[in-house]
């Protein structure tokens, strides 16, 4: 993807041979070949004035004896089917280019996290992390031994779960399959603070990759917290409010409904 490639267009008669008069400049379109999607780059040819002109956009080449040879750029990893048209002849069917395309050197990660997920379990859903050339196409032989990727978050706490370390590390040669690591499997998982924020995916080498905002609901409650004033005067009234929380420290907000509940910690007074 994105390499130069030569190409040869012929005019033949109905016979199939060179049509030796098709000459001088022609104005050509070329199809068949889509476009890739990260960035959106079109397929191009280069014109007889050496500038690349895309695919469905009228390109002037000059023909001698029936026959021009120019360069051509495709983009997109597919079996592309090159056709073109002078508005009045064209290739068609077998006539046709068949070009597979392959993906460009590895350049860039790509995230996808599903949103919200829990503090202090592992991720749920579909969690994606992909190797990407420069044009958005998957690198297929992308490996994470080789090429370490550091996983770091907005929120205040620790990433884990992945790598040989079960740390915030994809170190491992199996942690990508055909350029694509489903994190929800390798074990990502976040602990710390409850909130709303990102992670940021960092290749050794490469383009790092930032999500989408994740928000991360509280765990389950572990603990009970118990808040009020400091002093009170003996038979006065004060209000305390009780709150529980996760192992984290973050108000379990699903904790709710009717609970019995047992307080302690209070001597009664000696008289009465």
């Amino acid at each position: 993807a994105g390499a130069s490639n030569s190409i040869t267009i012929t005019a033949k008669d109905a016979s199939g041979n060179t049509a030796t008069g098709y000459t001088g400049s022609k104005n050509l379109t070329f199809s068949g070949a889509t476009s890739s999607t990260a960035p959106v780059t079109t397929a191009k040819v280069t014109n007889s004035a050496a500038t690349d002109i895309a695919f469905g956009t009228t390109t002037a080449l000059t023909f001698a004896s029936g026959a021009v040879t120019t360069n051509m750029k495709l983009y997109n990893v597919e079996t592309a089917l090159v056709a073109v048209t002078d508005g009045a002849i064209s290739a068609a069917g077998a006539d046709r280019l068949s070009v597979a395309v392959s993906a460009a050197a590895f350049n860039k990660l790509a995230v996808s996290l599903t949103s919200p997920q829990t503090n202090g379990t592992a991720f749920t859903g579909t969690n994606t992390l992909t190797a990407q050339d420069a044009y958005g196409n998957t690198v297929t032989g992308f490996a994470a031994n080789t090429n370490n990727v550091t996983v770091t978050t907005s929120l205040t706490g620790t990433v884990s779960g992945l790598g040989s370390g079960v740390n915030n590390v994809l170190n491992q040669a199996g942690d990508f399959t055909s350029g694509v690591a489903n994190l929800t499997s390798l074990g990502l998982k976040f602990t710390g603070t409850s909130g709303a924020g990102t992670f940021t995916f960092t290749p050794a080498s490469g383009t790092a990759a930032t999500s989408g905002s994740v928000t991360i609901n509280p765990g389950a409650a572990t603990k009970l917290v118990v808040t009020g004033t400091g002093t009170q005067t003996a038979g006065g009234s004060q209000t305390v409010t009780v709150t529980a929380k996760d192992a984290n420290g973050n108000t379990a907000t699903s904790y709710t409904g009717a609970k019995n509940i047992t307080f302690s910690g209070a001597s009664a007074s000696p008289s009465p």
